[in-house]
């Protein structure tokens, strides 16, 4: 599959939509399902392991590894549904879903569920699904919303810099009827296993952080590739005889493990804790949010030295270079890995009073 994904990038991007064949590929191997339960048809991976095959996609692609990361990240949210909304679902092993965890709709209680009007951001994969979940607030607090997608309108306002072929629009909702069976909050649901005891805004985060190594090690990849063809103008000898490339490939390969490591090393501790029903606390969870803004912000960078040593080739769209480049930094300025999350987490080492609820 992942030959595939090479081979249709740049269509992909050309369009700002994965291909037909890619989304056919990622639905029938079960990638859009990577975190449901098998009882539903998922393959309820462990989220080191998920972590291991959303980077593996990226480095295909950005965009096909960042949809994937969306829809089988939300496609969790079959452990939290009732029986009757989860086959409703996830009943169709071909069904996809996706959509937006901010609570930027309202929800108004009606008779058997809410009636809810929203407009959403940052919709990745919605134009593909056929289940779009929305956060929404409430009289009393938010809920998950999970609408038909004949019940939403999809507006085309994905014209960004990077991640092009991800379709993240907005979309929107006017009055839709929710029944309660498709409305959900993780934080209150009788879920039980290690996936639901972790927190769901911890994990959207590790995704955004798998995506964002994938792109750099795929701009490492190309770059290498490159050197070892490539002469310089002016120059005697390929970039990979060159001193100044050979210590900027190193560098990059370092801080692109080191990155790495930290990120795997801190989700096995807290998915051990998961497994173990122990809660994680407040100092753990900060340290993870931080390896993931940190193997964000080492993955922009790596990928912008890469960039650079590529030099002149790298910035026509026949190189893939120029492409982890725009991928890596859309990816880096997801707010689930902001840098905000070096703060938070220095606020909580010393001791200094800040908000964890979204940690």
């Amino acid at each position: 599959m992942h030959e595939l994904i090479r081979s249709e990038a740049a269509t992909a991007e050309a369009g700002r939509a994965l291909t037909d064949p890619v989304v056919a590929a990622l639905v029938s191997s079960g990638t859009t399902r990577l975190l449901a339960p098998a009882r539903l048809g998922g393959r309820e991976l462990d989220l080191p392991s998920w972590l291991v095959e959303v980077e593996a996609l990226a480095r295909a692609d950005g965009s096909t590894g960042w949809t994937a990361m969306t829809t089988s990240a939300t496609s969790a949210l079959a452990w939290y549904l009732t029986e009757d909304g989860a086959r409703e679902v996830f009943g169709d092993p071909a069904s996809v879903i996706a959509g937006t965890a901010a609570p930027a709709g309202s929800a108004t209680a009606a008779d058997g569920g809410y009636r809810v009007t929203g407009r959403w951001g940052w919709g990745s994969a919605v134009p593909l699904c056929d289940w779009v979940v929305g956060g929404a607030r409430t009289a009393t607090g938010a809920t998950f919303a999970i609408f038909r997608r004949d019940e939403v309108t999809v507006l085309d306002t994905w014209h960004a810099a990077g991640l092009r072929a991800t379709a993240s629009h907005e979309w929107e909702a006017a009055d839709v009827f929710v029944p309660a069976r498709r409305a959900v909050w993780p934080a209150a649901a009788e879920a039980t296993g290690p996936l639901p005891r972790f927190p769901f805004t911890a994990f959207l985060a590790l995704g955004v952080a798998a995506v964002a190594l994938g792109i750099a090690a795929r701009a490492v990849e190309e770059v290498e590739a490159l050197a070892v063809v490539k002469t310089p103008q002016h120059a005697t000898a390929p970039l990979a005889e060159q001193t100044g490339a050979q210590l900027d490939l190193a560098t990059a390969e370092a801080r692109l493990s080191a990155a790495r490591a930290f990120l795997h090393a801190e989700v096995a501790a807290r998915w051990a804790d998961a497994v173990a029903d122990v809660p994680a606390a407040v100092a753990d969870r900060a340290r993870l949010r931080l390896a993931c803004s940190h193997a964000a912000a080492e993955a922009a960078s790596v990928t912008r030295l890469a960039f650079d040593v590529g030099g002149g080739s790298s910035v026509f769209e026949s190189s893939a270079l120029q492409r982890c480049l725009r991928d890596a930094h859309v990816a880096a300025q997801h707010g689930l890995v902001s840098r905000r999350l070096f703060e938070t987490y220095a606020q909580v080492r010393l001791g200094v009073a800040t908000d964890t609820s979204r940690l």
